[in-house]
């Protein structure tokens, strides 16, 4: 007899949230490498539920369905699997964790299936993001022209600029055009609106 895989409870989920969370503190995790760092945890969550349930589209290249696998097993075999490859110094800890989460879990093939299931979203993840472009070297300098200030600190990750975004085609898809030349009326127009509203009375 086959046996139903349990649904997908919020526990798991904001379990590992929590998980990630600690894990990237500990290893002093910057900002934007922090924000990819949770989104890719997420997306492997998500997508490997999604395998299992099927309720929502994916985000990583389509997997078989898996509707009789766990898919607590699977969300939390994707976040571990993630979070190894992010943060290896801490594997460790995220293994304890993994451990404390499956114990949870009630033995057999949907438990098994569902591991399986995590490790298999989570290299497609990590797949997709192996080329995103978050790690290339600084290159940006401001300029440095006679005269020109310069801040003691340069700038923070200047080359995530060119980064694949994760839910765009590119960082520019949406950028505005350029700004009216001064010399026309429409220029004139948006001056002379700043100052009736903003200048000094």
């Amino acid at each position: 007899m086959t046996m139903c895989a349990a649904t997908a409870h919020a526990d798991v989920v904001t379990d590992w949230n929590q998980i990630a969370i600690d894990m990237l503190k500990a290893a002093n995790i910057a900002v934007n490498p922090w924000s990819r760092s949770m989104a890719m945890v997420h997306v492997a969550m998500s997508d490997a539920i999604n395998t299992v349930q099927g309720r929502y589209a994916t985000y990583t290249a389509k997997l078989p369905a898996a509707p009789n696998a766990s898919a607590e097993a699977a969300a939390v075999s994707a976040a571990r699997h993630i979070l190894i490859q992010l943060v290896p110094a801490q594997r460790a800890k995220i293994d304890e964790a993994y451990a404390d989460s499956l114990a949870r879990l009630p033995d057999g093939a949907a438990k098994n299936d569902g591991i399986a299931l995590g490790e298999r979203v989570a290299a497609l993840v990590q797949a997709d993001r192996s080329t995103d472009a978050t790690n290339v070297p600084d290159t940006y300098r401001p300029i440095t022209n006679p005269g020109v200030w310069i801040p003691t600190q340069p700038p923070a990750f200047a080359e995530y600029a060119q980064a694949k975004p994760w839910g765009m085609k590119s960082a520019d898809q949406f950028r505005p055009g350029p700004p009216p030349p001064l010399s026309s009326a429409l220029y004139a127009r948006d001056y002379n609106e700043t100052k009736d509203l903003g200048g000094a009375k």
